[in-house]
């Protein structure tokens, strides 16, 4: 066994204000040469819009959880900033704290420095984690503050105190009004001290622990069905949690189905029999897919490596017990999502994989080589500075026809003309009139269009991201229509944005 010393003199620490400079730096270069915004961005930009215009409930109507946007409106009134640069400073300062976290993690976890510095590398290198440095999403206030919970219950178990009990709480609350799969960590992660800590004194830990929570919930739920009680019919506080609750309830019925279909589709004769086997095996085979997509097939490889080693043993049983039991607790939200919803997405595995990356600093260390050069010590150089090239420079550059397709109009086009896109940069930083009420038309089909002229007559412009594979089926809705493209912006993948001025705008 490779020797892991754990050195408590805080002289042997990294030092957090290189990290977070680090990790500042990072997020400036990645905005900087990312010429769009995420999809997801353009709905917080017009919730923090409707705040600063209306207050609190217009900006939850807008989106049931607006913390993220009321937080950079909020830095917008204070300091005048744009919008937009201040949803960027939020997300990079969430980005800092999920970087600190990590290493701070790693460190209780019993890391002396030489770890600590293979961890930062670690979390800011990751290709999946650091991909949205330049977006706007809820995700990284998430992460971050899931990390210090974990880290925070990992202190609870070493002195069971008020302190940590309400740290840890605090911390667990705040990330549950981001992201609502908090509330999994709330409830679950208390129960994990029934099987670590001090025997004798688990189950005392474990209900102090869960006390706060449990109070919470309960009021929380109560506030919950009193405001509805005031709402209008058919008003929904938080429509996408209860669209969730509502597949999951209906799940039963709905596997039957899609079971049914599955085999009618894929299978024959008596195989048919094991469409339910069939269905579930699929429903597996998509969620550990886009979680080792999300952990990067080299990392899966090492993680493979240090288990068959037995290096992930370099952690005390223990903390090692609450670390799985947060993966499980990840696993258990991943798989209910995955057969509720059909689809799961690398970026909705990033937690499982944040608590998976705690491992890879000791991995690291231990196969490092002392003193003498070894074909172990190059790989892991080679492997560390590929994930951090990959972050560095990315596809971010084969977005800049999107930017180039939003000036045009911008420059082209009179203030006041209106414009239909499915694309919602351009819908929203052209400024030009748009249908925000339905603004889903982002999810806008050609098919629709070629059969449903009245979606777009009467606009003045049309702007389409139009897919290699949907070129012909673009010239026949032009054709069939008599219109005529009056730009087209190429792109680099798989997708160009063409731009088409209605006839009876010419002229104008």
């Amino acid at each position: 066994m490779y020797s892991n010393l754990t050195l408590k003199s805080p002289d042997n620490d990294l030092d957090y204000r290189v990290l977070a400079l680090a990790s500042a730096v990072l997020s400036v270069w990645l905005i900087a040469i990312d010429p769009t915004v995420n999809s997801d961005a353009i709905i917080y930009l017009r919730t923090a819009e409707a705040y600063l215009q209306d207050g609190f409930f217009a900006s939850q109507s807008m989106f049931d959880r607006p913390l993220m946007a009321i937080s950079f409106a909020l830095i917008h009134k204070l300091t005048g900033m744009p919008l937009l640069y201040a949803a960027h400073l939020l997300n990079g300062l969430f980005y800092m704290v999920l970087s600190i976290a990590f290493v701070s993690t790693v460190r209780v976890l019993g890391g002396d420095r030489r770890i600590q510095f293979f961890a930062a590398i670690v979390i800011l290198s990751h290709p999946l984690l650091n991909g949205y440095r330049s977006a706007i999403v809820r995700d990284p206030a998430y992460w971050a503050l899931i990390m210090l919970a974990y880290r925070e219950l990992l202190l609870y178990t070493r002195e069971p105190g008020l302190k940590h009990q309400v740290t840890w709480f605090a911390y667990v609350s705040l990330a549950t009004l981001f992201r609502f799969e908090g509330l999994f960590f709330a409830a679950l992660a208390p129960l994990v001290l029934l099987v670590t800590g001090y025997p004798g004194t688990r189950l005392r830990s474990c209900l102090r622990l869960l006390a706060l929570p449990m109070i919470a919930i309960t009021a929380l739920l109560l506030a919950i069905m009193s405001y509805e009680l005031v709402l209008s019919p058919g008003t929904r506080l938080f429509p996408a949690i209860e669209n969730y609750i509502q597949a999951l309830l209906a799940f039963p019925a709905k596997f039957d189905q899609l079971s049914m279909a599955t085999g009618m589709a894929l299978l024959e004769f008596s195989a048919r029999e094991d469409a339910a086997v069939a269905t579930w095996a699929g429903l597996i085979a998509i969620l550990l897919l886009n979680i080792c997509r999300a952990i990067t097939w080299p990392y899966v490889f090492v993680l493979l490596w240090g288990w068959k080693r037995k290096l992930l043993d370099r952690i005390s049983p223990s903390d090692g017990k609450l670390l799985r039991a947060h993966l499980l607790i990840c696993l258990l939200y991943l798989a209910l999502f995955t057969i509720t919803n059909r689809f799961m997405l690398e970026r909705y595995c990033s937690m499982f994989t944040l608590f998976l990356l705690l491992y890879l600093p000791f991995i690291f260390n231990a196969l490092w080589p002392r003193g003498k050069r070894s074909w172990r010590g190059t790989v892991i150089f080679l492997l560390l500075l590929g994930t951090t090239l990959d972050v560095l420079h990315n596809n971010s550059y084969k977005k800049w026809f999107i930017k180039d397709a939003t000036d045009w109009i911008v420059t082209n086009t009179p203030d006041d003309v209106s414009l239909i896109t499915n694309h919602m940069h351009i819908a929203y930083f052209s400024k030009r009139e748009f249908d925000w009420k339905n603004y889903r038309n982002a999810n806008l089909q050609l098919a629709d269009m070629e059969s449903t002229p009245q979606l777009w007559r009467d606009y003045d412009y049309i702007a389409m991201s139009v897919r290699s594979s949907e070129i012909e089926q673009w010239r026949r809705f032009l054709a069939l229509y008599s219109l005529t493209e009056r730009i087209v912006f190429k792109g680099q993948g798989r997708d160009d944005i063409r731009i088409v001025e209605l006839p009876h705008h010419e002229g104008r």
